[in-house]
């Protein structure tokens, strides 16, 4: 075997086990937390809204134009991931917000700019899903709101059962690099002997 078709297996070997391995983390780790929009729903006036319904209204009232979400957007205003959370998970009492602004703190009425009541129900279903993404512990403890406070949300502590699939990953992966290395310097040292002899 020359040398070039062994480099070329040391490196196809880790790239065909990175798909697998990639595939089954995604479907294990992330996937299954974060909800489905269309199941994330607020009720008014015998509507039920969903979050994409939501998300749409929330980009027609261009609300990204001054706030975050999940740090995307403006950082005129504060982020509203989880907003719903630091409401009371009210949805009355975030619709409400919505619509009548808080000029003290800067957001004007969304009430002027045409909004009606179930828009902002909509926006809220939205608020709801986006308070329900992992965002593992995003905004941490020490970031800010507008009116100076502390978020009160904290970084997730990784432990074992976090990491578990990484390390794997890891130590097959150089495991394997190191069985192809010396299996290749056997076969090196095996030509050497016949050589010689």
């Amino acid at each position: 075997m020359n040398n070039n078709r062994l480099i070329l297996i040391g490196l196809l070997i880790p790239a065909i086990l990175m798909i697998p391995f990639s595939i089954i983390s995604f479907y294990t780790d992330f996937a299954n937390r974060n909800p489905d929009p269309l199941s994330v729903t607020v009720d008014f006036d015998q509507n039920a809204y969903n979050a994409v319904e939501g998300k749409k209204a929330f980009e027609q009232y261009q609300c990204m134009g001054c706030h975050t979400i999940v740090g995307n957007g403006a950082y005129f205003a504060p982020d509203l991931t989880t907003v719903y959370k630091r409401m009371g998970e009210n949805d009355a009492a975030l619709s409400n917000f919505v619509l009548s602004g808080a000029s003290a703190k800067g957001m004007p009425p969304t009430r002027d700019r045409g909004m009606k009541e179930d828009d902002a129900y909509r926006i809220t279903t939205f608020l709801k899903y986006t308070n329900m993404l992992d965002t593992n512990g995003w905004p941490g403890a020490g970031s800010w709101e507008r009116d100076g406070n502390p978020d009160s949300t904290s970084a997730k502590k990784l432990d074992f059962s976090d990491i578990w699939q990484v390390v794997s990953g890891i130590v097959f992966i150089n495991v394997l690099i190191f069985a192809i290395i010396l299996a290749y310097e056997n076969k090196k040292n095996d030509r050497e002997l016949e050589t010689n002899e």
